[in-house]
């Protein structure tokens, strides 16, 4: 059984350094407490299927893409690297023409795509951050979503403005991060 466990959790977290839709599924799936998060269920299914369908859409570009894409409650971030300003405009505007995509945050970069260590250490602030909304408690972590890119991080979520600058404070706060960028909706709570 433990040996189970371990192969479930290093293909889980394989499979988010390469930035596969299953991983988001499967991250979605495994012990995520959708009670309490802030968006509807139908709400969190849409944002899967935005995801989802992005990813097929940039499967269809032939240039070299390295891209990940996160959608929390119909705003998109979309992170990675692209060969050049052509690329990063076509992806946008695939990604756009989604059916329920509210607003884009478009992040691709022209540059080299992130190497296998880049990547792996990107994963190990994104687990710190969350670590940290664990620990300290001050801002629910079910209401961040949690993204790094070449050590800046994105948060995204539904809070109100003493939670966002809780955990804006948390992820500037944490080792290696370079920038943070809130992605935040506010709410009167």
């Amino acid at each position: 059984m433990l040996k189970h466990i371990k192969l479930l959790f290093i293909s889980f977290i394989l499979l988010q350094l390469f930035g596969c839709p299953a991983a988001i599924i499967g991250g979605g799936a495994i012990g995520i407490d959708t009670a309490a998060d802030r968006r509807t269920p139908g709400i969190i299914t849409e944002d899967t299927t935005i995801e989802l369908k992005a990813f097929g859409a940039i499967q269809n570009i032939k240039e070299e893409v390295s891209s990940s894409v996160f959608s929390y409650n119909g705003h998109v971030l979309i992170v990675g690297q692209v060969q050049n300003q052509e690329v990063k405009t076509k992806i946008e505007n695939k990604v756009k023409e989604i059916t329920n995509v509210k607003s884009v945050t478009n992040e691709l970069t022209v540059d080299a795509i992130a190497s296998i260590s880049s990547r792996a250490e990107d994963t190990l602030i994104t687990s710190n951050v969350k670590a940290r909304l664990f620990k300290e408690n001050k801002v629910s972590p079910f209401h961040v979503k949690v993204i790094t890119e070449n050590k800046v991080v994105y948060l995204m979520g539904i809070l109100n403005e003493k939670e966002a600058k809780e955990a804006e404070d948390i992820a500037k706060n944490t080792s290696k991060v370079t920038k943070v960028v809130k992605l935040f909706e506010y709410i009167n709570k």
